[in-house]
């Protein structure tokens, strides 16, 4: 009987360990699995085109395929022997919202940061790019800083005027005014808006679209963001640019994400945007 019951409890050992082992395991393929149905956006930066010895650290966001998607980057872990910095911004392919196909829209920006409290009431150096997903099943290319991107000269032209005029504002916060007009498309169910300042992002789902355009007079949804001028890499000024993203499904045709861009030239005055 004793050898019974030893030999019945080995074999209850031996289950209970190869059960939690192909557990283990399963996770690990569902992992894979999740791996393979990310979007990747390979964002190349050309480091040739920093400052990096007033930089420390780069921070990359992007809005794609209704997601936020952001690395911040210590200029000490960057390779200055090469050219570019490749920088992976992942999101899912399908959020539930939008599915990731061509030819949707999505931008990328990268900032140079230095030292806040040297640097708080200065134009943030960045760039910033936008792009269409050309494939789903490899990573697409989007380039920032090169030689000839006209990005950050634009505003710092819009910047330096504003103390060249002595327009000097001071509100604490900064309220975008996005608007998606939806005539075109007012069966749409559910859609999501995203808006990115200074490396900041905000965004928020419509849950019942036709909800939102029965209070509009010209089916255009309209929503405001409000964002805190003193963000972590510095205050937001007049010449910072700001991007906008409405992604639904039912967007389609052309995309189901599209994206527009302005820059800031009032902080005291609600910025609009039209994001499609």
């Amino acid at each position: 009987m004793y050898l019974f019951i030893l030999i019945s409890l080995a074999i209850s050992i031996v289950f209970i360990f190869t059960y939690d082992l192909s557990f283990g395991q399963e996770d690990d393929e569902k992992e894979e699995d999740n791996e393979e149905e990310k979007l990747v956006v390979k964002t190349r930066i050309h480091i040739g085109n920093l400052e990096l010895e007033n930089t420390k650290f780069l921070r990359v966001i992007g809005f794609i395929n209704g997601q936020e998607a952001k690395q911040d980057i210590p200029v000490s872990s960057i390779d200055k022997t090469k050219k570019t910095l490749n920088v992976d911004l992942k999101v899912d392919e399908d959020n539930g919202i939008v599915e990731a196909d061509t030819p949707d829209e999505y931008f990328v920006c990268a900032y140079q940061v230095g030292d806040i409290s040297k640097e708080s009431t200065a134009l943030t150096k960045f760039d910033c790019n936008e792009g269409d997903i050309l494939t789903t099943s490899k990573s697409n290319v989007i380039r920032l800083f090169q030689s000839d991107s006209q990005v950050y000269s634009t505003s710092q032209e819009v910047y330096q005027t504003s103390l060249s005029t002595n327009n000097i504002q001071n509100s604490d916060k900064v309220k975008i005014k996005i608007s998606a007009p939806l005539s075109d498309k007012d069966d749409t169910e559910k859609l999501i808006i995203g808006v990115m300042i200074k490396g900041q992002i905000q965004s928020q789902i419509i849950e019942d679209v036709e909800a939102e355009l029965d209070k509009s007079d010209d089916e255009t949804i309209q929503k405001t963001f409000t964002f805190d001028r003193n963000t972590d890499i510095g205050l937001i000024q007049v010449g910072d640019r700001y991007h906008a993203c409405v992604a639904s499904e039912d967007l389609r045709p052309p995309e189901g994400s599209e994206c527009e861009k302005r820059i800031v030239k009032n902080l005291d005055k609600v910025s609009g945007l039209y994001a499609r």
